[in-house]
């Protein structure tokens, strides 16, 4: 079952890439733009209906699969900007580059503006969320939506430069009024968090 799941992620992914790179061999009367647009929606629709097909089946472990699935995904964020030269250089570089590979990824629903204090520390403030949007089209809340994202962000965070990480401040699908990510560096982060562990002992 987790193989099948990677494979689909993959298979969509390239699928995705494909029909936004590759001149067109049949005229398709629809625009380009909107072509992006369809092919994110249905991307950020698909682990919704994955998760109504298979959840009961697999039961417990299926939100561990899933977050498997998303870190390869995450895989793919580094090739793009790879591919693209996106900067990951600095907390600031990675915020704006993470942010035009959801938007590539899950398409122009989502809105969200970057926040840099300085090279090392930079935040993302997502406004509208088309993970979420899905998940409370079909079950009328959030849902598995938070699970999603977590797995994608921080594993593509750390795959486009193992030196940084990010953390969720706070998040609109666990009921915050927004939705804010930080991304600092690594070593920072870990020793703000072993502080905090000790502070509470």
């Amino acid at each position: 079952m987790v193989l099948f799941l990677l494979h689909i992620v993959i298979y969509i992914t390239f699928a995705a890439r494909t029909l936004l790179e590759s001149p067109m061999v049949t005229k398709i009367p629809i625009p380009e733009e909107a072509r992006w647009q369809l092919s994110a929606r249905i991307a950020a629709t698909l682990p919704v209906i994955y998760r109504a097909a298979f959840v009961d089946i697999i039961g417990d472990k299926y939100d561990r699969i899933e977050q498997q699935v998303w870190v390869v995904l995450a895989q793919e964020a580094k090739s793009l900007a790879k591919t693209y030269r996106l900067p990951v250089g600095t907390a600031k570089d990675l915020a704006s580059t993470l942010d035009i590979i959801t938007t590539i990824f899950f398409g122009p629903e989502i809105k969200s503006e970057q926040v840099a204090f300085d090279e090392d520390r930079a935040a993302i403030l997502v406004k509208r969320c088309p993970l979420m949007l899905r998940e409370e089209s079909v079950y009328g809340e959030p849902g598995a939506a938070f699970n999603r994202c977590l797995a994608f962000s921080i594993a593509a965070v750390e795959a486009l430069n193992p030196a940084y990480t990010l953390r969720f401040v706070r998040s609109t699908c666990q009921r915050d009024r927004n939705c804010e990510m930080k991304i600092a560096r690594k070593d920072v982060v870990e020793a703000e968090e072993e502080a905090k562990i000790k502070k509470k002992r």
